[in-house]
């Protein structure tokens, strides 16, 4: 019996916490570079995973879990390509400005 206080008061005491939001039970999360198109992952045998972000043109180590970043880009979105119109010259206009007489 006195088993069975103990037991419903931890419950009544979990259940009080997680109430007023002061305990949250452990979720599993997965960095947010698993699917940026700006990281380098490295997986060995045993499961371990070596993540590198290459944004701005430099490779720098991860080693903590990324919920999120600014420069995200994730590898299922479109690449939109640009088309530059009206920079570039004819090509007689080039040829003549370098005309040998």
């Amino acid at each position: 019996m006195e088993v069975l206080i103990c037991v419903a008061f931890w419950v009544l005491v979990i259940a009080g916490a997680m109430v007023r939001g002061r305990w949250k039970p452990q979720v599993a999360m997965e960095t947010l570079c698993l699917t940026c198109v700006n990281s380098v992952v490295t997986r060995g045998q045993s499961g371990k995973a070596m993540i590198a972000c290459r944004l701005g043109g430099v490779m720098r180590p991860v080693k903590f879990t990324v919920c999120q970043c600014t420069g995200f880009c994730g590898s299922a979105v479109p690449v939109k390509l640009v088309k530059i119109e009206g920079f570039v010259r004819e090509e007689r206009e080039v040829y003549a400005e370098v005309e040998i007489p």
